[in-house]
């Protein structure tokens, strides 16, 4: 679905047999994606930017956004399927078949544990094909080192941490991670909290409170915090907090600004506030990090 999304655009690296990988970043508005995926084949979004929106058959709506990763696995359940950019990250193939089982196979990338891609499949059948893994420690990690990697190894990173996540899915059955099917707004609330994250995502530099948002959304403060976190896996001033830090960090890599004009572009007034907030997610000061990329 996302191969054919992308093909032509970003830039396509053939990590292994049977193993893709597209860098990207549009910059487009909502596009409709195509409901096409080849059997035995497998794709992983590493979302950086923007979000997928996928709809089920029965109305519901599964998202990812930045910092998560969307696995599918077939495309059967689904009626429908949207990009909001700016979207961007990191998509993963893998051609069950073109991988095979030889020594340069993804398993291999783990010390040649085994492999059975038929049971990730099964796993994955259950979720309409499609699944959304994070924020957990697994995806925290994986996107931990996209943080601290050059870009030029953006490509291989993924396909390992993809390779690690599929032996995790590949065990036996009970012992698979319990990324669940979560219940999913109805379509029209999901249309509104997408709004309101469309909202948040051009006033970062706003003091943005639950009640303003849930006002925005025309939903009941509870109804848009539940919503909210059910649609895209994180309370909301969790999200809030990492997606202000995902813009200064690209302000500190492309601007001149200095560190409080950083802090006041991503609606902190107080430098040491931001620096305390900074650290906890990227593991280092602003200053530290500039110094760094």
């Amino acid at each position: 679905m996302l191969a054919k999304f992308l093909a032509g655009l970003g830039e396509w690296i053939q990590v292994m047999p049977g193993v893709r990988a597209c860098l990207f970043s549009l910059e487009q508005g909502s596009l409709p994606l195509p409901l096409l995926l080849e059997p035995l084949r497998f794709e992983a979004l590493f979302c950086t930017g923007g979000s997928v929106t996928l709809t089920r058959l029965d109305g519901s709506v599964l998202t990812a956004g930045p910092r998560q990763a969307l696995l599918l696995a077939g495309l059967s359940g689904l009626a429908g399927a949207r990009a909001d950019a700016p979207l961007a990250g990191v998509l993963v193939t893998v051609d069950a078949h073109g991988a095979g089982d030889g020594p340069e196979a993804p398993g291999a990338l783990l010390g040649n544990l085994s492999w059975n891609t038929e049971q990730a499949r099964r796993w994955a059948a259950v979720r309409d094909g499609c699944a959304v893994e994070g924020p957990t420690d697994w995806t925290q990690a994986a996107f931990a080192g996209l943080d601290r990697l050059p870009r030029g190894e953006w490509a291989r990173w993924c396909v390992w941490k993809l390779a690690e996540l599929l032996y995790l899915l590949s065990a036996p059955e009970g012992q698979a991670p319990a990324v669940s099917k979560a219940p999913a707004p109805d379509r029209e609330t999901a249309r509104s909290l997408a709004e309101t994250r469309r909202y948040m995502e051009e006033h970062l530099a706003d003091p943005l409170t639950i009640p303003t948002l849930s006002r925005h959304a025309c939903l009941s403060a509870t109804a848009f915090k539940e919503g909210f976190r059910r649609l895209y896996g994180l309370p909301v001033h969790t999200w809030l907090r990492q997606r202000r830090m995902e813009w200064a960090a690209q302000l500190l890599r492309e601007s001149s600004l200095s560190v409080l004009g950083v802090a006041q572009s991503v609606g902190y007034g107080s430098a040491s506030q931001f620096t305390a907030a900074f650290r906890r997610q990227y593991g280092m000061t602003p200053a530290k990090y500039r110094k760094n990329v």
